[in-house]
């Protein structure tokens, strides 16, 4: 009952100041504004919305469609998985220059990598290594396009204090790395 009073008398007040509005400035003064009002408020939700959705746009990753020699069942196919990834790092880094892959100076055809060398994390174990992925990612979505290469240590390593990926041969993992791979770079601290 005692809501029933409170909203009544809420409606009653608001009735009381839109007459009084309407005697002060003319109804069709008011009309003309309450349009003008309705009016901004659909622009502004129009504005909101597309805003929304170009947020949104810049924040998606293309993941490539899986290639034959990436599901491999035989050794045949591992060794030639190996193969492909390891000259996707070198095309990689050639074309992006990522300063968060440590560069791959040469591929003898992709059975061997020459890379530069970094120093092996000790103070991280997987988890904190995908916490500071997952935290330092544009969309805490995008890091799941390669959970197993993004949460293993062996996979990183420091250069001059720097965090760098050493193992990023995976084609769904370079959309990702160039949309992060700036923040990852320059957001690191090493812990104390």
């Amino acid at each position: 009952m005692i809501y029933l009073y409170a909203a009544l008398r809420n409606e009653i007040y608001f009735l009381y100041f839109k007459l009084k509005i309407m005697k002060n400035d003319g109804i069709k003064e008011y009309f003309r504004r309450k349009k003008e009002i309705n009016l901004r408020h659909i622009e502004d939700r129009k504005q909101y919305e597309f805003d929304k959705i170009k947020k949104e746009k810049e924040m998606q990753m293309d993941i490539p469609i899986t290639k034959i020699y990436e599901c491999y069942d035989t050794t045949a196919m591992c060794l030639l998985s190996g193969i492909m990834a390891n000259l996707q790092e070198r095309q990689f880094y050639k074309k992006t220059k990522n300063v968060f892959v440590m560069p791959t100076y040469f591929s003898l055809f992709g059975f061997l990598n020459i890379q530069k060398r970094g120093e092996q994390i000790d103070f991280w174990d997987s988890i904190d290594v995908w916490y500071y992925i997952h935290d330092n990612s544009q969309n805490h979505h995008q890091p799941f396009c390669d959970g197993h290469t993004l949460s293993e240590t062996d996979n990183f390593c420091l250069d001059n204090g720097h965090l760098k990926m050493v193992d990023y041969g995976s084609r769904s993992l370079e959309p990702f790395l160039e949309k992060n791979g700036e923040k990852l770079y320059s957001n690191f601290k090493i812990p104390e």
